[in-house]
């Protein structure tokens, strides 16, 4: 037995007329003659008396009725409270990320994140890759975007983006007046770097490179993070190699450059526990990539 014969009972009980009750319900006449004997057979007992004039209700039909409008009822009310518990039920969804996310994929998917649930608290975390490797193991996160690795059976990830090195340094280098700069030129300028640990991929990005061309730079000073490597560039420390998401970051006295050899990338990942795999987490995912894919049309 289904609601909708109960949903048709219903009907014909209270118009006692199948030509009203298939009107109402939107359904052929024979059709719903057939639904009715159905339920009839499947209850064990005629549930109408059927003339050619009128259709009345058994007595049985009658207990049925008000059984059927209870189900109906209580049925209509469990989907109202399931409705009115997805529309108001809180919760929070904690994001790890560095920088290049904040820059190129949050402003264009959590205003349709928050959209989609008004009640959901939306918290954003800036970590290094690898605080958010370890802030997804113990659930301090829900999801990451971070340089690789992220080899963990416990883990799933995307590579979102791909990203060109560029050249960071002071605006006021000689260098900075040339539109792309040579990595052969950058042999006698103080190198500053994000620190292996906290860059993630970028560091074995940028050691390939040199290596490929035989460079050797002077390694200045080792940083955690990309403020602070900028900061110390507008200071005229020297120079860096950063993603071209940078770009968006730069202080003033501080420029931007592409490399006049063939640029190497980084990816950079979107990255959650296997496990997990609740609807905020999943239409996260989902808008993340339609972000990604509209902004690429």
């Amino acid at each position: 037995m289904e609601l909708r014969h109960l949903r048709y009972f219903v009907a014909v009980a209270e118009e006692l007329n199948f030509t009203r009750a298939a009107e109402r319900l939107r359904t052929a006449q024979p059709s719903l003659s057939q639904q009715i004997r159905d339920l009839e057979d499947e209850v064990g007992t005629p549930l109408f008396v059927r003339t050619k004039r009128r259709v009345e209700l058994t007595a049985a039909g009658a207990v049925f009725l008000d059984e059927a409008r209870l189900v109906l009822a209580q049925s209509q009310r469990a989907i109202s409270l399931a409705r009115r518990t997805a529309q108001t039920e809180g919760g929070t969804l904690t994001i790890g990320f560095v920088p290049a996310a904040e820059v190129k994929i949050f402003p264009n998917m959590l205003t349709a994140m928050r959209a989609r649930f008004p009640n959901l608290q939306l918290v954003l975390r800036s970590l290094t890759t690898a605080e958010q490797r370890t802030a997804l193991l113990d659930h301090s996160i829900d999801v990451a975007f971070m340089r690789l690795p992220a080899d963990d059976v416990r883990l799933s990830l995307e590579v979102v983006l791909q990203e060109k090195i560029e050249i960071a340094l002071p605006a006021t280098h000689p260098l900075a007046a040339q539109d792309t700069i040579s990595v052969h030129q950058l042999t006698d300028v103080p190198f500053l770097h994000i620190a292996p640990l906290h860059a993630g991929s970028l560091h074995g990005v940028i050691e390939s490179f040199l290596a490929e061309h035989n460079i050797s730079l002077r390694p200045q000073q080792e940083v955690e993070n990309v403020l602070t490597l900028l900061t110390l560039i507008s200071m005229n420390e020297g120079f860096s190699f950063l993603p071209d998401y940078a770009h968006r970051l730069l202080f003033r006295n501080v420029v931007g450059r592409p490399l006049r050899e063939p640029s190497p990338t980084v990816g950079l990942a979107m990255v959650w526990r296997t496990t997990d795999q609740s609807p905020e987490l999943m239409t996260f995912l989902d808008l993340v990539r339609q972000s990604l894919t509209m902004a690429t049309d």
